[in-house]
């Protein structure tokens, strides 16, 4: 097992992150059509139970549990439970669970309806083993959702230009079709959806120095234009995300 991060990472990355209900709802109902997905794909009528793999900051869960009546668990090795719990509350989300554990020694004690991660295999150079992890969690005919950003090809060289540190977090051979479909192969499961998703994301995850300002606003400004037309025409080249969505 080889992790590009750590826990101090995590707990750095999302010390400042959003907790007002309306900023998490804007951004996870982006997503709306794949959340659908999994409901209405699922055996259970309505699915009850949902776990997060990589569950910290609990924003995408909270919103989920809320919009959908579910009872979320969080599995994440961070230690900071607070901010979990604090979004927990942001969406008056009251029964819930939050596992510190790491997932590859942690043994599943039940199944869940739904089962996803979001921006989490990424991080492992044997993604494909965290990959495979997320199956003793799902239960038979329930659904599954695996999210990774797509950082290669146009994304990858503005990431050596002016985010590198950020793009040394990830392993970019994760976000790869292929790496989906023969996933789904390999544990017999139905693939739903695998398609590129969103505009191009031109935010950067530090302080730019001058040069790279420069890099920044002139990037923003073209794909503030250029966005709506990735979004409705989602490609490898540009679109910030690769969504897989499975039934078991």
């Amino acid at each position: 097992m080889s992790r590009l991060t750590t826990q101090s990472y995590w707990e750095n990355y999302y010390d400042n992150s959003v907790t007002e209900k309306n900023q998490i709802q804007k951004i996870v109902s982006e997503y709306d059509k794949y959340w659908e997905q999994l409901m209405k794909n699922n055996n259970v009528n309505p699915p009850k139970t949902i776990i997060e793999i990589g569950g910290y900051p609990g924003r995408y869960l909270a919103y989920l549990a809320d919009k959908y009546n579910l009872v979320p668990t969080s599995l994440d090795f961070n230690s900071d439970k607070a901010k979990i719990e604090e979004v927990m509350h942001v969406f008056d989300v009251k029964d819930f669970e939050v596992i510190q554990a790491d997932i590859f020694t942690h043994l599943p004690e039940k199944q869940y309806d739904i089962v996803f991660s979001n921006g989490f295999i990424e991080h492992f150079e044997n993604f494909n083993e965290v990959l495979d992890k997320h199956i003793p969690f799902v239960k038979e005919g329930g659904t599954l959702l695996v999210m990774v950003p797509n950082k290669r090809w146009f994304r990858k060289w503005y990431g050596y230009l002016v985010d590198y540190k950020n793009l040394k977090a990830h392993n970019l051979k994760s976000m790869k079709k292929n790496v989906f479909v023969d996933f789904g192969k390999r544990n017999n499961l139905e693939l739903l959806q695998l398609e590129y998703f969103g505009g191009f994301p031109y935010s950067l995850h530090h302080t730019p120095n001058f040069i790279q300002k420069i890099i920044y606003k002139i990037t923003r400004l073209i794909f503030l234009k250029v966005n709506p037309y990735i979004k409705a025409h989602p490609s490898k080249y540009f679109s910030s995300v690769l969504v897989a969505v499975y039934k078991k």
